[in-house]
């Protein structure tokens, strides 16, 4: 891109060639690093062309050179901010307050990463070198009103696009309703338009309404609904009984496992909990639960049955009696929390801690036993393996039950394709999954973890066992089309209660 600007500058021999060419880097080079980095990091392309860069350029015909590069940098930060919000159901302060996390990625997106600020810099130092003065007159009128006319025209054609699919003129700043949150990603056509920092307000003021409404709709402690919840109900763990004849329960939180629109893939991943084997120890339940926001918020609706979300990683010792593992623990539960990535992630390792977990085991721990590592979006310990330990360690003896939690890893998007599993379900069973190689790899991902908790459940174990199995959030595929494929607003569980004579009986509950 540099050396095309050098170019282009040779051949600009007049306040013609010099305007034109100032326009065209406003309107479109600028947005090359979003470009890139929306391609090599997986993002939601959520338009073509950034309005707010046009705006800058507006500006910089009357500014010094310094300050709009400036304004350029930082409008190109909300940028990506902005695009990373929105493909992985993160609320823009909280994307920010993580950017640390960025060095838990793999290497190769690591190097996008290194391209993508390349690329900034590149951009920023071109806008600081610009020769506006240049630009004389007539010419930067010229300039202005260009830049001004491709905003109207690139708004116009979203306008129209919008007009035409839903017969209502769209308005950028319309909030929508708290139940609606994740329903904005769902595009069924590319915008033409981006204008992040709008963007950034606007979502940020959206997931505060989340947040108020469910505390609005509870006194005290915010609860939403959770798969969790609904099974300690069924399984009776609060009733007035003794401890040692308590079941366990393992809470499986499955990373990216979403309501899928078609029947067929949706079935296909909780077939392995219809064989007839499974039945006839379990009664096996199914349904959904509703989600807002990202991998964190659901471990905080699941371990503490509120809308927190990464409110979470500083929960209070008042909001942390409520929480599940608190509660078991004070029944006289061993409760232990597994996630194959490493403990600083999302700061893990301090607030499981804060909620009531005992042990805490993370890829390091793993590691020290042996157990494999995975590639993926992020390189960590082996769903199937963490499955086999988890039967491992519940099939020894022991007088008190265990509260087992495990945060799932390998499907965490962008998945690589094909996936590296040794053996991958068969994609063919249903023609979505077999012509879209994305699907297919984290349809092979997730149904590897029903798979695996399969044979944990069957596994011999030395007490009666409850199972939660619950999606976090929808998969963040960064393809729109693939991201319509699943509910922007209820994630799939299944729980497995064992059946009368196997330990517990099945309930009714309420």
């Amino acid at each position: 891109m540099l050396l095309l600007y050098i170019r282009l500058m040779r051949l600009a021999s007049s306040n013609h060639a010099h305007w034109l060419l100032f326009v065209a880097f406003y309107a479109v080079f600028a947005n090359i690093p979003f470009w890139a980095a929306s391609h090599w990091l997986g993002l939601l392309p959520i338009g073509w062309f950034c309005l707010e860069y046009a705006v800058v350029g507006v500006l910089a015909l009357f500014v010094p050179r310094i300050l709009s590069a400036v304004l350029l940098l930082v409008i190109i930060m909300a940028d990506l901010t902005s695009a990373v919000s929105k493909t992985y159901y993160i609320s823009p302060t909280e994307c920010l307050a993580q950017v640390g996390s960025i060095w838990e990625l793999p290497g190769s997106r690591l190097l996008g990463v290194a391209i993508a600020a390349v690329l900034i810099l590149l951009v920023i130092s071109i806008a600081a070198l610009l020769p506006v003065a240049a630009i004389r007159g007539t010419y930067r009128v010229f300039a202005a009103a260009c830049l001004a006319t491709f905003v109207i025209l690139v708004l116009s054609a979203d306008g129209l696009a919008t007009i035409r699919e839903t017969g209502s003129i769209p308005n950028p700043f319309q909030m929508a309703r708290p139940a609606d949150a994740n329903r904005y990603s769902n595009f069924s056509n590319l915008w033409m338009s981006r204008y992040p920092m709008i963007r950034l307000v606007r979502d940020e003021r959206l997931f505060g309404e989340i947040r108020r409404s469910a505390g609005d709709s509870h006194e005290d402690d915010s609860f939403v609904s959770s798969a969790t919840a609904l099974a300690v109900r069924k399984a009776g763990f609060f009733a007035d009984k003794s401890i040692l004849k308590g079941p366990n329960l393992v809470l499986i939180l499955v990373e990216s496992w979403g309501l899928a629109q078609d029947m067929g893939v949706r079935d296909a991943l909780v077939q392995p909990y219809s064989r007839p084997e499974l039945l006839a120890r379990y009664e096996v339940l199914q349904g959904t639960v509703p989600f807002n926001g990202s991998t964190v918020a659901g471990e905080a609706r699941e371990l503490c049955g509120n809308n927190l979300g990464f409110d979470i990683l500083a929960i209070s010792d008042r909001e942390s009696h409520n929480c599940l593992p608190d509660r078991l623990v004070a029944l006289g539960y061993r409760s232990i929390a597994l996630h194959g990535m490493d403990g600083g992630m999302f700061n893990r390792s301090t607030w499981y801690k804060s909620i009531g977990f005992q042990g805490e085991w993370f890829r390091d721990e793993f590691r020290q036993q042996g157990l494999p590592d995975c590639m993926g979006a992020f390189v960590g310990t082996c769903d199937s393996a963490i499955a086999e330990w988890i039967g491992n360690r519940l099939e020894k003896q022991d007088a008190d039950p265990d509260f087992v939690y495990w945060m799932t890893l390998n499907s965490h998007l962008p998945v690589l394709i094909p996936s590296a599993l040794p053996a991958a379900a068969d994609c063919s069973r249903t023609s979505l999954l077999s012509e879209q190689p994305p699907l297919c790899s984290w349809y092979q991902l997730v149904s590897n973890v029903h798979d695996s908790v399969f044979r944990l459940a069957m596994a011999k174990l030395a007490r009666p066992t409850v199972f939660v199995i619950v999606g976090d959030h929808a998969p963040p595929f960064a393809n729109p089309a693939l991201r319509s494929q699943f509910s922007g607003t209820v994630v799939p569980y299944v729980l497995l209660l064992p059946r009368t004579g196997n330990g517990i009986a099945s309930q009714s509950g309420n």
